[in-house]
Protein backbone atom coordinates (compact mmCIF):
# COMPACT_ATOMS: atom_id res chain seq x y z
CA UNK A 1 0.00 0.00 0.00
CA UNK A 2 2.85 2.40 0.83
CA UNK A 3 4.44 1.66 -2.54
CA UNK A 4 1.22 2.61 -4.34
CA UNK A 5 0.99 5.84 -2.35
CA UNK A 6 4.61 6.64 -3.18
CA UNK A 7 4.07 5.94 -6.89
CA UNK A 8 0.95 8.11 -6.94
CA UNK A 9 2.82 10.97 -5.24
CA UNK A 10 5.72 10.59 -7.68
CA UNK A 11 3.31 10.71 -10.62
CA UNK A 12 1.69 13.88 -9.34
CA UNK A 13 5.02 15.54 -8.57
CA UNK A 14 6.89 14.56 -11.73
CA UNK A 15 4.33 14.18 -14.48
CA UNK A 16 1.84 16.77 -13.33
CA UNK A 17 3.68 19.70 -11.72
CA UNK A 18 0.62 21.93 -11.88
CA UNK A 19 -1.38 19.47 -9.75
CA UNK A 20 1.54 19.16 -7.33
CA UNK A 21 1.69 22.96 -6.99
CA UNK A 22 -2.06 23.13 -6.44
CA UNK A 23 -1.63 20.54 -3.68
CA UNK A 24 0.97 22.69 -1.96
CA UNK A 25 -1.34 25.71 -2.03
CA UNK A 26 -4.28 23.69 -0.70
CA UNK A 27 -2.16 22.32 2.15
CA UNK A 28 -0.83 25.76 3.11
CA UNK A 29 -4.32 27.26 3.14
CA UNK A 30 -5.48 24.71 5.73
CA UNK A 31 -3.26 26.41 8.31
CA UNK A 32 -4.15 30.01 7.43
CA UNK A 33 -4.78 32.12 10.50
CA UNK A 34 -2.73 30.07 12.96
CA UNK A 35 -0.38 32.20 15.10
CA UNK A 36 2.93 31.15 16.65
CA UNK A 37 1.83 32.24 20.17
CA UNK A 38 -1.97 31.81 20.19
CA UNK A 39 -1.78 28.44 18.39
CA UNK A 40 1.64 27.39 19.63
CA UNK A 41 0.63 23.88 20.67
CA UNK A 42 -0.97 23.11 17.29
CA UNK A 43 1.92 24.56 15.28
CA UNK A 44 4.53 22.93 17.50
CA UNK A 45 2.94 19.52 16.94
CA UNK A 46 2.68 20.05 13.17
CA UNK A 47 6.16 21.53 12.67
CA UNK A 48 8.20 19.63 15.24
CA UNK A 49 9.73 22.90 16.51
CA UNK A 50 8.63 25.77 18.71
CA UNK A 51 7.63 28.49 16.21
CA UNK A 52 7.77 31.16 18.91
CA UNK A 53 11.53 30.58 19.25
CA UNK A 54 12.66 29.41 15.81
CA UNK A 55 12.40 31.04 12.37
CA UNK A 56 9.87 28.68 10.85
CA UNK A 57 8.94 29.58 7.27
CA UNK A 58 11.10 26.73 5.92
CA UNK A 59 9.74 24.28 8.49
CA UNK A 60 6.21 25.24 7.48
CA UNK A 61 7.03 24.66 3.81
CA UNK A 62 8.60 21.28 4.66
CA UNK A 63 5.39 20.20 6.37
CA UNK A 64 3.29 21.50 3.44
CA UNK A 65 5.47 19.67 0.91
CA UNK A 66 5.26 16.36 2.79
CA UNK A 67 1.47 16.64 3.17
CA UNK A 68 1.23 17.32 -0.58
CA UNK A 69 3.24 14.16 -1.30
CA UNK A 70 6.49 15.93 -2.16
CA UNK A 71 9.96 15.63 -0.69
CA UNK A 72 11.31 18.85 0.83
CA UNK A 73 15.00 19.79 0.50
CA UNK A 74 17.32 18.16 3.02
CA UNK A 75 17.82 21.40 4.98
CA UNK A 76 14.19 22.49 4.56
CA UNK A 77 14.24 24.51 7.80
CA UNK A 78 16.31 27.18 6.08
CA UNK A 79 14.43 29.34 3.57
CA UNK A 80 17.50 29.44 1.32
CA UNK A 81 17.43 25.64 0.87
CA UNK A 82 14.20 26.03 -1.15
CA UNK A 83 16.22 27.68 -3.93
CA UNK A 84 16.87 24.13 -5.21
CA UNK A 85 13.44 22.53 -4.67
CA UNK A 86 11.63 21.10 -7.69
CA UNK A 87 12.16 22.68 -11.08
CA UNK A 88 12.96 26.35 -11.75
CA UNK A 89 10.26 28.57 -13.25
CA UNK A 90 10.67 32.08 -14.64
CA UNK A 91 8.71 34.63 -12.64
CA UNK A 92 6.74 35.58 -15.76
CA UNK A 93 5.35 32.01 -15.88
CA UNK A 94 4.74 31.58 -12.14
CA UNK A 95 1.40 30.07 -11.11
CA UNK A 96 -0.52 29.90 -7.87
CA UNK A 97 0.94 27.04 -5.87
CA UNK A 98 4.55 27.55 -6.98
CA UNK A 99 7.20 27.92 -4.29
CA UNK A 100 8.68 31.41 -4.12
CA UNK A 101 11.87 32.45 -2.33
CA UNK A 102 12.22 36.16 -1.61
CA UNK A 103 15.09 38.25 -0.30
CA UNK A 104 14.17 40.06 2.92
CA UNK A 105 16.89 42.41 4.08
CA UNK A 106 19.53 40.17 5.62
CA UNK A 107 18.00 36.84 4.70
CA UNK A 108 15.44 34.87 2.78
CA UNK A 109 11.81 33.91 3.16
CA UNK A 110 9.87 31.11 1.45
CA UNK A 111 6.17 30.65 0.81
CA UNK A 112 3.58 29.40 -1.65
CA UNK A 113 2.47 31.78 -4.37
CA UNK A 114 -1.22 32.62 -4.06
CA UNK A 115 -1.34 35.51 -6.57
CA UNK A 116 0.97 37.55 -8.77
CA UNK A 117 0.42 41.11 -9.97
CA UNK A 118 2.55 43.49 -12.01
CA UNK A 119 4.25 44.72 -8.85
CA UNK A 120 3.76 42.12 -6.10
CA UNK A 121 3.82 38.43 -5.29
CA UNK A 122 1.31 37.33 -2.66
CA UNK A 123 2.64 34.41 -0.66
CA UNK A 124 0.96 32.24 1.91
CA UNK A 125 3.48 30.95 4.36
CA UNK A 126 4.52 30.49 7.93
CA UNK A 127 6.32 33.04 10.06
CA UNK A 128 4.69 35.94 8.25
CA UNK A 129 3.98 38.48 11.01
CA UNK A 130 4.10 35.58 13.47
CA UNK A 131 1.52 33.42 11.74
CA UNK A 132 0.34 31.60 8.67
CA UNK A 133 -1.06 34.26 6.39
CA UNK A 134 -0.94 35.82 2.97
CA UNK A 135 1.63 38.61 2.69
CA UNK A 136 2.70 40.77 -0.23
CA UNK A 137 6.28 41.02 -1.41
CA UNK A 138 7.60 43.24 -4.18
CA UNK A 139 8.40 41.31 -7.36
CA UNK A 140 11.94 42.70 -7.20
CA UNK A 141 12.42 40.72 -3.94
CA UNK A 142 11.75 37.38 -5.69
CA UNK A 143 14.98 35.44 -6.15
CA UNK A 144 13.52 32.09 -7.21
CA UNK A 145 10.30 30.41 -8.28
CA UNK A 146 10.20 26.62 -8.09
CA UNK A 147 7.56 24.12 -9.16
Amino acid sequence: MKVLAFLAAAYVALLSPTLASAGMLAQAQQYKGLHEIKNNKTLRAALGINPARTPWCGHFMGMVARKAGRTPPQSFGFARSWLHFGAPVKLAYAQAGDIVVVRTGRGYHVGVLSALSKSTAQLIGGNQSGGVRVSQFARRQVVAVRR
